[in-house]
């Protein structure tokens, strides 16, 4: 018996925003937009995508429809920021062999100058211990911080997506199959960050042995930010829920023939998110000056709080917009 699929349209190999048909042995030329869609929506726009308004005020239906699987990981997201920064607290009095809370006394005081000879003698006696036991803890806290995040990001376009095809899914549910795609996740992150360390290195080493290089590597690295904009959102949402394929080339196939469309679209999202990150953080930073160290502690807390609900908003707008480009999910 073969084990040829049968014949039938499936996703075109070469192009993920179009079908192709299998004649049960190969590939034929006939093919057909995935993107379709004779039930659209006034507002939508040519290709797939829905328009910037229609994605906005979609974003904000879909994040407040079922709240409890976004707000469960983003308490998450926010426990592990706690967590990191007390285990760093620990690490840095480590370090300083007990002497964290005499220095926060010293700079905390009204009129602190560190040139004041007493001051001045005080932070030059000091000792460090640089054990490297010392910065376990902070190590910990950066490995949950970096799991949490990922964690809340599989959750965020899981739910999502399920929620645009009108197939729910328990948040317990929801949050096992997330954690399962963590570890492709932070291997999608640390792709992401060893090219990024290349291209500075490539820099680096232009400007120290052969200036004129960059003259065309500077615009080749910006226009590398600007394309990252637009197929890492995409890279991450394959890893979240998509097929188990190379995130990277999957996002890029995605965004193919409709880069400039959904630029356009991340960055009108990116800047409401800014604008409303920015605003709060004024309004809160302002309040815990002005109240003390208790209501500042509050303050940081809530800009937290604010600034996981925002990241949640911003990755539902990216999961709707990969689901306009066709991508699949599992």
């Amino acid at each position: 018996m073969s084990d040829l699929p049968p014949a039938d349209w499936y996703t075109d190999p070469e192009d993920e925003s179009q079908y192709r048909y299998w004649d049960g042995s190969s590939w034929t030329e006939h093919r057909a937009p995935r993107l379709a869609d004779p039930d659209g929506e006034p507002g939508d726009a040519p290709g797939g995508l829905r328009s910037p308004t229609k994605l906005v005020a979609d974003t904000f239906s879909l994040s407040g429809r079922r709240w409890r699987p976004y707000a469960a990981v983003a308490l998450i997201y926010v426990l592990s920021q706690i967590v990191a920064v007390v285990l760093l607290i620990v690490s840095a009095n480590s370090i300083l062999m007990g002497e964290l809370g005499e220095i926060y006394d010293r700079i905390s005081q009204p009129g602190f100058d560190p040139s004041d000879p007493q001051h001045e003698d005080y932070f030059t006696s000091l000792e460090v211990d640089l054990a490297l036991v010392n910065f376990v803890p902070v190590l910990l806290g950066l490995l949950a911080l970096w799991v949490a995040s990922n964690l809340m990001q599989a959750t965020v376009t899981r739910t999502a997506l399920s929620d645009l095809h009108n197939r729910p899914v328990a948040t317990s549910d929801t949050l096992r199959q997330a954690m399962g795609r963590v570890p492709r996740l932070m291997g999608l992150d640390l792709i992401v960050v060893a090219i990024f360390l290349l291209a500075v290195v490539a820099i680096v080493l232009a400007g120290i042995g052969a200036a004129l290089l960059l003259i065309p590597l500077i615009p080749a690295f910006i226009a590398g930010a600007v394309y990252a904009v637009v197929v890492l959102p995409m890279a991450y949402a394959v890893a979240s829920a998509g097929p188990r394929q190379w995130s990277l080339p999957y996002g890029a196939r995605l965004v193919r023939g409709r880069f400039w469309a959904t630029l356009g679209r991340l960055l009108l999202v990116l800047l409401l998110l800014l604008a409303a990150s920015l605003a709060v953080g004024v309004v809160f930073t302002l309040a815990g000056a002005a109240g003390g160290t208790a209501l500042e502690l509050v303050s940081q807390l809530v800009q937290t709080v604010v600034g996981a609900g925002l990241a949640v908003v911003g990755t539902v707008a990216a999961a709707i917009l990969y689901d306009d480009l066709g991508g699949e999910s599992d």
